[in-house]
């Protein structure tokens, strides 16, 4: 019994790549193929060295067989010379066999145009006399692709240079730190779910008849990004100057919202905004809403929550539009007012539930024996604990104010 299982089987006759099988298959190939001898005599081409010859007019019969080919990369001259006499050099090292193989890729300008080749000699292996197979593989759309890329990354860095100049620009604009007032304790703070952002708030110092005020203003303009982040450093400017002059804070609203007005007619663009000042020493709060979220406000002696809510247009909308003056006359001590931007309670976890201002007051009552900051502080954790690691959607801003 024979235990040799290939026995069982005819055997597979060898392939012949003789004859017309090869030069059909050399054919075949969509590289630019020659073969040469040891001083660089084109021995035999493919059907696609002899399509480019043909187009590109080169020396000889359409086919090149019996040209030098070293001779004629030695022989070219303007701007490709230099590649020319590499590809040479190359070849020639193969020839004698100093390097196995050489690579290498450069430009060629044809009848067409500009093209990129990659040019490939290899010695053939034993023989004797010396052979070398020569390739050329147009990769011009490969150029092209990579300089496409090249480009864009160049745009990129330069987009994302132009953003990081725009966030440092954004943040010097916040305050540089929280203010000290006396009968007060405050705490903000603005994170940015991109480079930029259209959150932000400020604090404005004031004195009448040497009693010290506090404003607040936190806003939030209509998306975010470079545009947003625009809109917010305007009404930033637009509130600091118009504060500087005598009136009621329904009417620096009022002010700001009439030329904010003209400025975003057609564009689709708005902001919100809370703009609040306090008086420790009269125990007094102002506020005006442009349609910005009521802040809360927390008695912990009472254990009850309050919305300073009234109402107002957003700003930038409607040229005309007036704004409510609201007012409290019974700031208890360890009272706490919080401001926010929709991000604080409008953010969502994995699963799409949102977080809701209801567990942001329960926040606030575990914290209610704390100071401002550490109140924030607790806010901004529960908010991002609540979204489990999803990526914020929108900006967050912070304000806490506690009554001493």
């Amino acid at each position: 019994m024979n235990n040799n299982a290939s026995d069982n089987h005819p055997r597979t006759a060898p392939v012949d790549f003789s004859g017309t099988l090869v030069k059909t298959v050399f054919n075949s190939l969509s590289a630019n193929i020659a073969i040469v001898d040891e001083k660089g005599v084109i021995l035999e081409t493919n059907q696609a060295w002899r399509d480019y010859a043909n187009v590109n007019q080169m020396e000889g019969a359409h086919d090149s067989i019996g040209v030098n080919y070293l001779a004629l990369c030695d022989a070219t001259t303007g701007k490709g010379a230099g590649d020319a006499r590499k590809v040479a050099a190359g070849i020639r090292a193969v020839i004698r066999g100093e390097i196995k193989e050489f690579m290498y890729d450069y430009p060629c300008d044809g009848p067409d145009g500009r093209h990129f080749y990659y040019v490939r000699a290899v010695r053939v292996a034993g023989e004797q006399p010396v052979r070398v197979v020569v390739s050329h593989e147009d990769i011009t759309a490969l150029k092209l692709a990579e300089e496409e890329l090249r480009l864009r990354e160049k745009e990129r860095d330069r987009l994302r240079h132009s953003l990081e100049l725009a966030r440092e620009v954004q943040q010097i604009l916040l305050p540089r730190e929280n203010p000290k007032i006396a009968g007060l304790d405050v705490a903000g703070k603005s994170i940015y779910c991109d480079e930029t952002g259209g959150d932000y708030y400020d604090f404005i110092l004031l004195k009448e008849n040497d009693r010290e005020k506090l404003s607040v203003i936190v806003g939030d303009a209509a998306g975010h990004g470079i545009s947003s982040a625009l809109l917010m450093a305007t009404v930033r400017s637009a509130i600091r100057q118009r504060s500087a002059l005598p009136g009621p804070i329904s009417q620096i609203i009022a002010d700001v919202n009439h030329h904010l007005a003209k400025d975003l007619s057609d564009s689709g663009q708005f902001a919100t905004l809370f703009y609040m000042t306090l008086d420790p020493a009269g125990n007094t709060v102002e506020w005006v809403r442009a349609g910005h979220e009521p802040a809360i406000f927390y008695d912990p002696a009472a254990d009850a929550f309050f919305e300073l809510a009234g109402s107002g247009m957003v700003l930038g909308v409607a040229e005309e539009s007036r704004y409510e003056d609201n007012r409290r006359d019974d700031l208890p001590g360890g009272g706490i007012i919080v401001i926010g931007t929709d991000g604080v309670w409008e953010t969502r976890n994995e699963t799409g539930q949102m977080l809701g201002r209801e567990a942001i007051c329960d926040t606030i009552r575990n914290n209610s024996s704390a100071g401002a900051d550490a109140i924030m502080k607790a806010i901004i954790e529960q908010n991002k604990k609540f979204r489990m690691g999803a990526e914020p959607e929108d900006d967050v801003t912070l304000v806490v104010i506690k009554v001493a």
